[in-house]
């Protein structure tokens, strides 16, 4: 066993905290719970903190989110929870995995205990078990990586994960993908586990375990989630299992051949040949039993259920042909038809995102590797490493392509990036300069894509790429906290240059108090830089002149060093006074700027400029980047490592907790309908027209009336009596009027709500 826990070099975390954090007596209890069950906690607080805050405060996503949540309110509109239904016909495209999470939540609220206005918490109730879900995968991977591995690797793997912007963002929502990777992650884990733990007293359990996760993944994916990890471990056992010598392969041909060679394999007279050794500890056959018995039901009843779709397929041919074999061969449904093999290169790097820095480190970790010869480290880099090519081959070679196929490749690609973590933490990053440089690269290429193109964030879990982007989001000011002020360049010019500053002052030692000072200086300058950026943007009214209060707080720092030097007697005194003539100069020269040349003033312009989404991640990325390339180049490992992580959690944080809340209400139709639901009168009907985006099927209960390409039908539904309400695309507005005609007044009902759809009234 290859179980490292880092007894020379201190904990990522405690190097990243400090000793005296890591000293405080709530830290001391934490630290002596059970290293496995501070690990398993860990896991769950970093998942719990990006995932669960404001999971349910926004309505579900248009198509996908309300697609699969309609077919789980049809389960329980007519108790039929094995024969999915949407709308007005059976649905076969996918399997129900993702439905029954839904529904107990439904259940639970009271989803059609009412008619009208769908549950207030409805959502949460929805996607609080998927995100439940992948919190017990994450954990149950740094369990397995933390037995096998170490601790450190097991931690880090689950913030990679959780930190990587598509995980982030599509696991929060209901889709058939959330149950599948967080499946595929379980069953990988406890294969990872099965294969390399031997401390563990429970090795058939876990296997047993792999076999569930396996068929609660093909419930959730289809074929997929079994085919992918099986590929993987076959692969894995034919290269580093079987013996391809003569004898070894002699051996295996015997038993199967000869029933007296089995005979003297079970006496113990010849040994197991080590492939059938290694598949009996797996209990592979009680195993396949117990996939079949998980998933093997509802496929069964399904293909003997002979009704058919809406397009006139029956369950086999919609789901295995058309939504498995037509998908890969012809293209099904896609909206980016074709694409290269860099595709999905360029969505990869944007899913990872700021982790691919360490995409070069992680290739460099496995290229060295040798199949025959490999430690459980080096065997757990290979199965990450056939996982990430083998789902990275299927996906690239599918004739249908989105975004967000990428999402079985990143557990993989989170694996390699930890074991290189760990690595970097104990080689440190001179050991790997050219992996980090090239990462660099990697790094800057794909900031600046997305800096310049936030829309490339949302893309990667939507349906529609061409769809409408509500750009305001990313360029109207960041407002601050209670100030309701907007942020401006000058606050995070002054945050770094006060963080800077503090660090320079409070680590600066010296002989005397002279020597003290003087080395502070620096520091002291700094911080008056800082110090006149916050002023100019708190006090722009007031404040003359930025140069002329940057000269005065030169001159407050000279004269403390003086104060210093004067103090006493000292050896130092002669330099520190040079200093001071130094620092008085410096001031003299920003004073009279700041007095006599007043073109310098446009400082104080370019620092009140306020900042937006774009510039935020300019600032946010470039920070990030600087000081993990300033940490490479000092040999530091808290700064590559805690540079890249502050700067991950930072922004999964943010776009989780804040960015898309702000996205999510131009992607749901739920505000719409709140509108609808509480402005209409009794009776007042409502018709989507051109339009199959799903969410007006949910959010009325599957109530509203559909004209999709008939404007004589939408002629007739406007001379109905009373007041009409509609839901259209706004550039569809005008075809809505058309087929209306002139004699009918229409009113939009707050038609910047949404900036795909708008809710409107005919009278």
């Amino acid at each position: 066993m290859n179980v490292r826990e880092g007894e020379v070099l201190p904990g990522i975390a405690e190097a990243l905290l400090g000793d005296r954090i890591v000293s405080h007596p709530l830290a001391r209890r934490v630290l002596a719970l059970d290293p496995e069950l501070r690990l398993i906690l860990m896991s769950l607080l970093v998942g719990a903190l990006v995932f669960l805050p404001y999971v349910g405060a926004v309505g579900l996503w248009d198509p996908w989110e309300s697609h699969y949540g309609e077919v789980a309110r049809e389960m329980i509109a007519r108790n039929d929870y094995v024969h999915p239904y949407w709308e007005s016909s059976w649905f076969f495209s996918k399997p129900p995995l993702a439905m029954w999470m839904d529904v107990p939540g439904m259940a639970l609220v009271g989803i059609d205990a009412t008619p009208g206005k769908l549950p207030l918490y409805t959502e949460w109730a929805m996607r609080t078990p998927f995100v439940l879900l992948v919190l017990a995968s994450l954990a149950l991977l740094a369990l397995a990586l933390g037995r096998t591995v170490s601790h450190r690797v097991g931690l880090a793997s689950t913030v990679v994960l959780a930190t990587m912007p598509l995980f982030f963002l599509i696991t929060r929502q209901v889709v058939t993908d959330t149950p599948f990777v967080a499946t595929l992650i379980g069953a990988m884990a406890c294969a990872i586990i099965g294969l390399f733990d031997t401390r563990t007293r429970h090795r058939t359990a876990w296997w047993m375990g792999f076999y569930v996760f396996c068929g609660l993944s093909m419930l959730a994916k289809g074929l997929l989630g079994v085919g992918l990890p099986a590929v993987v471990l076959l692969i894995y056992a034919a290269a580093c299992v079987f013996p391809w010598d003569a004898q070894g392969a002699g051996a295996h041909w015997r038993w199967l051949t000869s029933g007296a060679y089995r005979k003297q394999v079970a006496a113990g007279t010849e040994p197991m040949p080590v492939l059938f050794a290694e598949m009996a500890r797996m209990r592979l056959l009680t195993g396949i039993g117990v996939f079949l018995a998980v998933a093997g039901p509802w496929y069964a009843v399904m293909c003997a259920f002979h009704a058919v779709d809406n397009e006139g397929k029956t369950f086999f041919v919609r789901f295995f042909i058309h939504d498995h074999l037509n998908r890969l061969l012809e293209g099904v449904h896609t909206t980016t038809p074709g694409g290269s093999f860099v595709y999905f290169i360029e969505q990869g790097g944007y899913s990872v995102f700021p982790w691919v820095a360490l995409l070069p480190g992680a290739l460099a970790l496995v290229s060295p590797l040798r199949l025959r010869q490999l430690d459980v480290r080096g065997r757990i880099a290979f199965i990450a490493f056939l996982w990430a090519v083998f789902a990275f081959l299927l996906v690239d070679a599918s004739a249908t392509k989105f975004h967000h196929y990428t999402l079985p490749i990143l557990p993989a690609l989170a694996i390699l990036f930890a074991l290189f973590i760990d690595r970097l933490w104990e080689d440190g990053p001179a050991a790997h300069a050219i992996p980090l440089m090239l990462g660099g690269v990697l790094f800057f290429l794909v900031a600046k894509d997305l800096a310049m193109t936030p829309k490339d964030f949302t893309d990667l879990f939507v349906y529609n790429y061409e769809r409408a982007y509500p750009h305001d989001l990313d360029v109207r000011p960041v407002v601050v906290g209670l100030s309701r002020r907007p942020l401006m360049s000058g606050d995070l010019v002054a945050a770094v240059l006060l963080a800077i500053g503090a660090w320079m002052t409070l680590g600066t030692t010296g002989a005397d108090r002279a020597d003290r000072l003087k080395g502070r200086m620096p520091g002291f300058l700094v911080l008056a830089v800082g110090l006149t950026s916050l002023a100019t943007t708190t006090f722009p009214a007031t404040l003359k002149s930025p140069l002329i209060l940057l000269g005065f707080l030169v001159v407050a720092a000279a004269a403390l060093v003086l104060w210093g030097a004067l103090s006493g007697p000292s050896p130092h005194r002669r330099a520190a006074i040079e200093v001071v003539a130094m620092g008085a100069a410096v001031a003299a020269v920003l004073l009279a700027l700041g007095f006599f040349v007043p073109r310098f003033d446009t400082l104080a312009k370019n620092l009140q400029a306020p900042v937006n989404v774009k510039t935020g991640m300019v600032w946010a990325f470039t920070l990030g980047g600087v000081a993990a390339a300033l940490g490479a180049v000092r040999g530091s490992r808290v700064g590559v490592v805690g540079s890249l992580g502050g700067l991950a959690l930072a922004f999964a944080l943010w776009f989780s907790w804040s960015h898309w809340v702000d996205l999510s209400h131009h992607w749901t139709q739920r505000d719409l309908f709140w509108r609808y639901y509480d402005r209409r009168s009794p009776g007042e009907p409502i018709v989507a027209y051109m339009m199959d985006w799903k969410g007006e099927t949910f959010y009325s209960r599957n109530t509203v009336k559909q004209i999709k390409d008939s404007p004589a039908r939408m002629a007739a539904f406007a001379n109905l009596p009373g007041r009409k309400w509609a839901l259209v695309e706004h550039p569809r507005l005008g075809l809505l009027r058309q087929a209306i005609g002139a004699d009918h007044r229409i009113e939009q009902v707050d038609r910047d709500l949404n900036v795909k759809f708008v809710l409107i009234t005919i009278d």
